[in-house]
C-alpha cells in the first residue's frame, strides 16, 4: 500500500477551490468595509435609532461572526487539502467560539428587533441553523467521523457567510431594481431572511453529496 499517497494529494493544486476562497474573501471584504464603523465608531450617528438600543447584541454578533468568518476560509482550505494539523485544530476552537459568541447575539437580535414577525422568525431560524449544522461539525470530529465532519463544516460555513449574502443581495437589489422605502421593500427583506441561508444551504447540498459519490468511485491505491 502507498501510505504517501494521500500527503501528496494534500499538495496538488487546487485551482477551483482557491478561485471559490478568493471570490468568497472579496465579498467578506466588500461587507468589512461597509459594516466596519459599527466596531470603529460605537456611537448613536454611527448606529441609528433603529440599532442603538440593541447595540448590546449586535456588537457580539458582528464579532463572533466575523471571528467564524475569517477563520472558517482558512479552515475550509486546510480540511479539504488534507492540511490537518495542530493550526486546524486552533482554529476550529476558534471557530466554534465565535459561532456561540455570534448566535447569541444573533438570537437577542431576532428577540428584540422591531418589525414582522416573518423577518424576526427568519433571523431566529438562520441563528438556529448556524447552532445545528456547527454543532454536528463538532460532533462529528469528537466520534471521529472525519468525512462527515468535513461535511457538516461546509454546511456550518454556509449559514455562517450567510450575513455576507443577506448584504450583498439587499445592496444589489436596491441598486438595480431600486426599490423604493415601501412594504415592497419590507417584503424583500423578510424574503432575504429566510433565503439568505436557506437557498445557499439547498445549493451546498448536492455538491456535498456529489463530492461524496466521486470519492466512492475512487480506486484503491494499491
Amino acid at each position: 500500500m502507498n501510505a504517501v499517497a494521500p500527503a501528496g494529494r494534500a499538495r496538488e493544486p487546487h485551482f477551483g477551490l482557491l478561485s471559490v476562497l478568493a471570490a468568497l474573501a472579496m465579498a467578506l471584504l466588500w461587507f468589512a468595509v461597509q459594516k466596519a464603523h459599527y466596531l470603529t465608531d460605537i456611537s448613536l450617528a454611527s448606529y441609528s435609532d433603529y440599532l442603538w438600543p440593541r447595540r448590546a447584541g449586535l456588537i457580539p454578533h458582528l464579532l463572533g461572526g466575523t471571528l467564524a468568518i475569517t477563520t472558517g476560509l482558512v479552515q475550509i482550505w486546510l480540511g479539504l487539502t488534507g492540511r490537518v494539523a495542530a493550526l486546524h485544530h486552533v482554529l476550529g476552537r476558534l471557530y466554534a467560539a465565535g459561532v456561540l459568541i455570534g448566535s447569541i447575539g444573533g438570537f437577542y437580535l431576532a428577540f428584540t428587533i422591531p418589525g414582522p414577525m416573518p423577518y424576526a422568525a427568519g433571523l431566529f431560524m438562520l441563528c438556529v441553523a448556524w447552532v445545528l449544522t456547527t454543532g454536528m461539525a463538532l460532533y462529528s470530529v469528537r466520534t471521529g467521523r472525519i468525512e462527515q465532519h468535513r461535511e457538516w463544516m461546509l454546511r456550518s460555513y454556509t449559514v455562517t457567510f450567510a450575513f455576507v449574502t443577506y448584504r450583498l443581495a439587499s445592496y444589489w437589489l436596491r441598486r438595480w431594481i431600486r426599490l423604493p422605502d415601501s412594504d415592497l421593500a419590507d417584503n424583500i427583506d423578510i424574503l432575504l431572511a429566510w433565503a439568505c441561508w436557506a437557498v445557499p444551504l439547498l445549493l451546498a447540498e448536492p455538491l456535498i453529496q456529489l463530492r461524496r459519490m466521486r470519492q466512492g468511485r475512487r480506486p484503491a491505491v494499491a
